[in-house]
C-alpha cells in the first residue's frame, strides 16, 4: 500500500518546512490561489517545484463566506470563478479537491428544504463538471451535526452521489468526524469503494483548529490506522496544519507497525 502523507497548509511559507519535514505532498486551500495575480501564480507554481511537494489534493473551493444552502445563491456567479479557480490548481497537478465546508452547505432550520437540498446538489454538479475536464474529482466529507445539517453520514452521503449524477465524485473521511457521523473503524469495510482520501487528526480536540497527533497526546490511533490497512487504503493520509517532523515520525511509525504486525 502506497500510503503517502500530507500536511495541510494555509500559506506558501508552509511548503518550506513541510518539505524539510519529510512530508509527501501539502493540501493547500484552492481559494487562496485565486489572491494571486498571474505573476504570482507563476511563482507559486515554481515553488512547489522547487520543493519536491505537489498539491495533489486541495480543499476549500469556495471563499469561506459564501454558503451554498441559502435563498440567494446565484450558481451562475460561481461558474466562472470555479473555472478559473479549479483551471489554476489543476496547472499545480491538483487531483482532488475537498469540500468539507459544513457552514455553506448547512440547511435553514425552518421552511421546506426540498430546494436547498437541490442547490446543494446542483452546485456539487457543476463543481464536479468543470473539474472533470481537468481529470479532478471532487471530495465530499460527511460532517457532524456540530458542523452541518446535511450528509451527516456515509450512508446519506453514499445515497446522494447518484443523485449528483457524476462519476469524479467522491468521499473522503477525517478521524476528527467518524465519532460524529457514526462511522466504527471496524466497519470501514462498508465503505471501501468510497473512501477517497483520509484525514487524521486529535478528535480529542473538537474546540480547536485541527490538530496533529503527538506521542503521549491521550488519543491512541491504531484502531483507525489497522482499520485503514484492513480495507488496504491506498493513497493520502493528511494531517493538519500544526503537524511537524514529529508528528509525521509518530503517524508512520504508527503505520508500520501496524503492516508488520500479524493480523
Amino acid at each position: 500500500m502506497n500510503i503517502r502523507w500530507g500536511k495541510m497548509i494555509t500559506d506558501f511559507s508552509d511548503v518550506e518546512r513541510a518539505s524539510a519535514d519529510g512530508f509527501d505532498q501539502v493540501q493547500p486551500m484552492v481559494r487562496y490561489f485565486m489572491g494571486l495575480n498571474d505573476e504570482q501564480y507563476a511563482l507559486a507554481g515554481e515553488h512547489f517545484q522547487q520543493s519536491g511537494l505537489g498539491p495533489e489534493i486541495c480543499s476549500s473551493p469556495l471563499p469561506a463566506e459564501v454558503v451554498v444552502a441559502q435563498a440567494g445563491f446565484n450558481i451562475y456567479v460561481w461558474t466562472e470563478y470555479l473555472k478559473k479557480a479549479v483551471q489554476r490548481v489543476a496547472g499545480l497537478g491538483c487531483k482532488k479537491i475537498v469540500w468539507s465546508d459544513g457552514r455553506a452547505r448547512a440547511l435553514p432550520l425552518e421552511g421546506d428544504k426540498s430546494e436547498v437540498k437541490s442547490q446543494v446538489l446542483q452546485f456539487l454538479y457543476m463543481l464536479c463538471e468543470i473539474a472533470d475536464n481537468f481529470g479532478i474529482t471532487i471530495l465530499v466529507e460527511p460532517l457532524g451535526p456540530r458542523r452541518t445539517n446535511f450528509l451527516n453520514s456515509m450512508d446519506e452521503l453514499i445515497d446522494v452521489l447518484p443523485l449528483v449524477g457524476k462519476e469524479n465524485c467522491s468521499v473522503l473521511i477525517s478521524l476528527r468526524e467518524l465519532a460524529e457521523i457514526g462511522l466504527d473503524v471496524n466497519n470501514l469495510n462498508t465503505y471501501t469503494p468510497y473512501i477517497s482520501h483520509v484525514q487524521m487528526e486529535n478528535p480529542l480536540e473538537q474546540r480547536g483548529p485541527r490538530r496533529s497527533p503527538r506521542p503521549g497526546d491521550g488519543f491512541d490511533y491504531r484502531p483507525f490506522l489497522r482499520g485503514l490497512h484492513l480495507i488496504s487504503y491506498d493513497g493520502v493520509i493528511t494531517l493538519p496544519e500544526d503537524a511537524d517532523h514529529i508528528s509525521l515520525q509518530y503517524c508512520r511509525g504508527l503505520w508500520d507497525e501496524i503492516k508488520q504486525s500479524k493480523p
